[in-house]
């Protein structure tokens, strides 16, 4: 006894939009090799959507209805799936879910090194300086949402915080120093029944090497043995370099200075704190 899945009936395909409830709902075609086969064989086939599940172009609808059919004889069955983005509103809108969904968004980070970790040098054997190589890299974002009846003091405090301890989201387990709020945005005062609420909703940036900013060690100047106050760096000629001289990250010139040995910094740039406290964090 076989269930064979046979993809999407193009036609079925159909969306609507009542009022700011979205619905979707796609028909899937399946084929079965025995007349014993039933319905609840065709509607656990591994392809079909599960109930609950996000939809695969609107992460607010989740799988509602799973409804599986047999047509034109034993041998062919349907499976209609339908999606919606409403869901049960309490009484209270603070007890309503938290809502997470997820997206990347590309930015423009410098890079000093390849792949390989060798130096990304000019045919001299110089540092691009300016300006400085970069290249696209990806951070994922988790936006959350939340009704509150007042709002609430950590909008004040907790904006631009890093995450001083390990955090988990949607299931997402974020080690520290890597998660970031951003984006605060607190809608317009609704009402429901006779509650008044606002709808809040944030951003948690997520930087797979952390937010602290790790600068290359150089510069054109060096502090001085004897009087600790940095001095121009010159050469053996006396002359002064024309581009920034590699440091060894006490303030003097690093000596033999290759791409594998050059020193970056690392400072905090952003409060770090418990970020649990927030919404959809734990």
């Amino acid at each position: 006894m076989t269930v064979t899945y046979k993809g999407i009936d193009a036609e079925s395909r159909s969306a609507a939009n009542n009022k700011g409830i979205r619905t979707y709902s796609i028909t899937y075609k399946l084929e079965s090799d025995s007349t014993s086969d039933t319905a609840s064989d065709v509607g656990n086939d591994a392809n079909l959507p599960s109930i609950g599940e996000v939809h695969a172009e609107d992460a607010q609808a989740y799988c509602v209805s799973l409804d599986i059919n047999c047509v034109a004889g034993w041998k062919w069955w349907t499976a209609t799936a339908t999606w919606t983005t409403e869901r049960e509103l309490a009484e209270d809108p603070e007890d309503d879910e938290v809502l997470v969904s997820w997206q990347s968004e590309i930015y423009q980070e410098a890079i000093f090194q390849d792949i390989d970790g060798n130096g990304i040098l000019n045919s001299a054997g110089d540092y691009f300086i300016d300006p400085v190589p970069t290249r696209d890299n990806v951070h994922f974002i988790a936006k959350i949402r939340k009704n509150v009846q007042s709002v609430p003091s950590w909008v004040l405090s907790k904006q631009n915080n890093v995450n001083s301890g390990q955090i988990t989201i949607g299931g997402l387990t974020i080690a520290a120093g890597l998660a970031r709020m951003s984006r605060l945005v607190i809608g317009e005062r609704q009402r429901r029944g006779s509650i008044d609420f606002y709808e809040i909703s944030f951003e948690i940036h997520i930087h797979e090497s952390g937010w602290r900013l790790e600068p290359l060690d150089a510069g054109f100047r060096e502090i001085d043995y004897g009087s600790r106050v940095p001095v121009q760096i010159t050469d053996e000629n006396g002359d002064e370099p024309t581009a920034p001289v590699l440091l060894d990250g006490t303030g003097n010139v690093l000596e033999s200075p290759t791409a594998s040995t050059a020193v970056y910094g690392n400072y905090q740039i952003y409060l770090e704190s418990d970020l649990t406290s927030l919404p959809g964090i734990t």
